[in-house]
């Protein structure tokens, strides 16, 4: 009997990895591949929240990869991805966020598109197979798009996330305003986190020009709650960047209300960030005004500010 191909998406998975690994294990399966949805890490409130809301069961925790087949979705960067992963057969990708480092031995579908959301293509992917999405389906795939577009609200939100949106709405019988401020409320649940949990809830690691950077983000709707405890953040992000050696560890605290973010720092690169990101830091502090992508608003900026900082 062979071995199942496993469906992951990225470290410290978030709404839109858990829902595209088990809407894409779905649609293979109903091609009659041997796929399983798995998971990294634990779910956040916002994630278990949706699992719960559709009836299905949580992905199964995959701690290694190494020897397995496996197909990535919603990241493509070694850094973000399960452990083991060099050592596994990577048999496809789908993903919305920038080219990162994966290579293959052979060619594979790898499909990366500039939308707001992985589950966006996979509702494209759905039509591509002649496949109905069934109503469990169309819920993960509504709450992936929501989730990671801030209910359209991103500015990496597209006219295909749009009206993805509103179709898989319609299929699951939800005004998808109202069932995305129940997304937004349970995203906010982090005061319940010790300092640990709330900086690395939403965390990735990025390389850039060789120098490795962590950036977290907090989404809410009362940044005082993490803002309040501004202090114990900071010693813990000093922690978690001592730990891992990043040259910087960026954490946004981002108002979903108020559209804005407020950037706390780490680690001794801050002068790049202040460069890049055009503003500077006061007591380890910066306002962002309209900033709410790490994707589109942060992570490209600091990629052009250290590379240019080591030339």
């Amino acid at each position: 009997m062979s071995e199942p191909i496993y469906v992951i998406g990225h470290q410290q998975p978030d709404t839109d990895t858990i829902c595209s690994a088990l809407a894409y294990a779905r649609l293979k399966r109903e091609q009659g591949a041997d796929v399983v949805p798995a998971r990294t890490g634990a779910l956040n409130p916002e994630t278990q929240f949706v699992v719960d809301r559709w009836g299905v069961e949580i992905p199964v925790l995959l701690d290694d990869a190494a020897g397995e087949q496996v197909i990535l979705v919603d990241h493509n960067e070694y850094s973000q991805t399960v452990t083991g992963a060099e050592n596994a057969e990577i048999v496809e990708i789908i993903d919305h966020h920038r080219i990162g480092d994966i290579e293959t031995s052979e060619p594979i579908l790898f499909r990366n598109e500039p939308v707001g959301s992985t589950a966006t293509i996979l509702t494209q992917l759905f039509d591509d197979a002649n496949e109905t999405i069934p109503t469990q389906t169309a819920g993960l795939l509504l709450s992936g798009i929501l989730s990671d577009t801030v209910v359209l609200r991103s500015p990496t939100t597209t006219e295909r996330d749009r009206a993805a949106a509103t179709r898989l709405a319609d299929i699951v019988d939800v005004d998808y305003e109202a069932y995305g401020k129940e997304l937004l409320t349970q995203k906010s649940k982090v005061g319940e986190k010790s300092p640990r949990e709330m900086v690395l809830s939403d965390f990735k690691e990025f390389d850039f020009d060789g120098q490795q950077v962590g950036i977290g983000q907090i989404e809410t709707v009362e940044p005082s709650v993490v803002l309040d405890q501004q202090d114990a953040v900071l010693e813990t992000m000093d922690d978690v960047a001592t730990e891992r050696d990043y040259a910087v560890f960026l954490l946004l605290v981002t108002d979903l209300l108020e559209e804005d973010s407020t950037a706390l720092v780490a680690g001794p690169e801050v002068e790049p960030v202040e460069k890049g990101l055009d503003t500077t830091f006061t007591d380890r502090e910066a306002f962002l005004p309209g900033v709410m992508s790490r994707k589109k608003q942060v992570v490209p900026l600091l990629e052009d500010a250290f590379g240019a900082n080591s030339a």
